[in-house]
């Protein structure tokens, strides 16, 4: 009676066949996939607020009092303190004044979640400020407010950063694409794991020994030979086997 046991580790936990099984059913996943993706395009479209960004970028260097003209020394020094600028951009401070300024009801912690600085790879002395927001004006009038309070706080903070204005605000007149983007991979992601999970399931829960190689596989068995099943005879009287 051992002999006929299904040798489990074997069964269960043979890569190739799982890949072959899924590999049948790709279509499936790849469908399912599609599907989630349009729905997450669908729900962000319909269900979810608009929401706008309005971008603003400032060139910032050293500046000395005693000399007008830019050195070499000079936008090195901007460029390795680019990540302070940034810091000094997102603080509380610069936050609670663009708040006072605007007569916003919106918390600091909040503004602040609504503001991307992003350094620029090439020379590291452009900042981008970014603000997000359901409103495209209000978004547009921010990150101006954002961009005037944080070059006076950069000033005072640093005391001889140059502050210069390299691209106004505008007002935004499309929705934020990263949403699309973001919630129609996580439909996407979803509609393929989903199918995966249940095929995987199904492929685990069947034991079932329908070829010669499954006897030989899992029950280690030599096969001498099959039977075919003789099936009833149909409405016209033939046999099928």
């Amino acid at each position: 009676m051992e002999q006929l046991q299904i040798d489990e580790s074997n069964s269960q936990f043979d890569l190739r066949l799982i890949l072959w099984f899924l590999l049948r059913y790709i279509w499936v996943v790849v469908f399912a996939a599609v599907l989630g993706g349009i729905c997450g395009l669908i729900f962000t479209k319909v269900m979810t607020e608009p929401m706008y960004t309005s971008a603003t970028k400032l060139y910032i260097l050293e500046s000395s009092d005693s000399d007008s003209s830019v050195t070499s020394s000079q936008l090195s020094m901007g460029s390795a303190l680019a990540s302070d600028y940034a810091e000094l951009i997102t603080d509380r401070e610069v936050a609670e004044s663009v708040i006072s300024e605007l007569g916003l009801s919106y918390s600091a912690e909040k503004l602040i979640s609504e503001i991307s600085v992003e350094i620029s790879s090439d020379s590291g002395r452009f900042i981008t400020i970014s603000v997000t927001d359901t409103d495209p004006y209000l978004a547009c009038k921010i990150a101006m407010t954002v961009r005037d309070v944080a070059a006076e706080h950069i000033s005072d903070v640093m005391n001889s950063a140059a502050v210069n204005v390299v691209e106004e605000a505008t007002i935004p007149t499309g929705q934020a694409v990263y949403q699309y983007q973001r919630n129609s991979l996580i439909g996407a992601g979803a509609g393929a794991v989903i199918p995966i999970a249940i095929l995987l399931l199904i492929y685990f829960l069947n034991d079932t020994v329908n070829t010669a190689d499954d006897a030989e596989r899992y029950l280690k068995l030599t096969v001498l030979g099959t039977i075919p099943i003789q099936q009833e005879a149909d409405d016209d009287g033939a046999w099928g086997y």
